[in-house]
């Protein structure tokens, strides 16, 4: 090979490369006001009540996996307290909520087909839940979604429900836990969440 050639032709894709990179940076800087105001909207409807979430860019001098793009989710969870990472104020609620609201709006463009939502009843409950309860059973329509709750007013937007039990059994005056898993389907759902309503 000859090294000149190598080097022109290394130094012509970097070139491609990086036209490319910045295209797509500003394509990304287009349309984050706009990502912006429907997390915002997302999140309000998931009674995050006055929190805003903001998609800051950075065009980076070095490539990433994704370019020359640096993306950071900004929120400002309570009015007049300023803007802050999301991953450094939210909690793990708050976390799951935002999440929840990404999937929803991102749900007609991945192909991510399960999605996992645990804690996201964390210090929550009446109509807050119900609400969660909605978005998730939307988010459900695109994919397969799996919720970790305790709560039944999230429960019983289920189309299938597995309930955990833990017992306490005695032998030979030695204590142990047994859990039980059982599905439900149907009207058992309703039932069952009737049942977690009247436990809480």
């Amino acid at each position: 090979y000859d090294l000149d050639q190598v080097k022109n032709g290394i130094d012509f894709l970097k070139f491609k490369l990086t036209e490319s990179s910045r295209s797509l940076h500003k394509q990304r800087v287009k349309h984050a006001s706009k990502l912006s105001l429907e997390l915002t909207e997302k999140i309000q409807n998931l009674k995050m009540n006055g929190a805003v979430i903001k998609l800051e860019l950075e065009e980076l001098k070095d490539f990433n996996d994704l370019g020359t793009t640096k993306a950071n989710f900004m929120a400002e969870t309570n009015p007049g307290e300023g803007f802050f990472k999301v991953k450094e104020v939210a909690s793990g609620g708050e976390l799951s909520r935002i999440l929840l609201a990404v999937r929803q709006i991102l749900a007609a463009y991945d192909s991510i087909s399960i999605f996992l939502f645990d804690e996201i009843d964390t210090g929550i409950g009446g109509e807050t839940a119900i609400c969660i309860g909605k978005a998730l059973s939307q988010v459900a329509k695109n994919g397969q979604v799996i919720a970790i709750t305790h709560l039944p007013q999230i429960a019983q937007f289920a189309e299938s429900l597995i309930v955990v039990n833990k017992d306490i059994q005695s032998e030979d005056k030695k204590s142990r836990t047994e859990s039980s898993v059982k599905e439900l389907s149907g009207k058992m759902i309703l039932k069952e969440a009737q049942s977690m309503a009247q436990l809480n």
